[in-house]
């Protein structure tokens, strides 16, 4: 069983995923947007292909992100809303 790394700094990207419930395209996507940071380091797995990470702070982000989306926010209005640090109303 492959050990999940998620340090306070950092966080594997299938945690990443899992624990704020996106899909790989969402992550891959907003990401491409510029709304998430891109991965921050990466290391190679003995032939499984490369284990990358991204900044900690990318896990909290990625659950705003969902939240508004889902809320029926536009990306760009959703740009907007967190670049004016507004927070979610937890819980839904």
């Amino acid at each position: 069983e492959r050990m999940s790394v998620n340090t306070k700094d950092r966080i594997e990207k299938g945690e990443l995923v899992r624990l704020s419930g996106i899909s790989l395209s969402d992550l891959h996507n907003w990401v491409a947007r510029g709304l998430l940071p891109a991965y921050c380091g990466r290391y190679i797995q003995g032939g499984r292909g490369s284990v990358y990470y991204y900044p900690a702070q990318a896990l909290k982000l990625a659950k705003d992100i969902k939240y508004w989306r889902n809320q029926g926010y536009t990306m760009p209005e959703v740009r907007k809303i967190l670049s004016e640090g507004i927070e979610p109303k937890w819980p839904i």
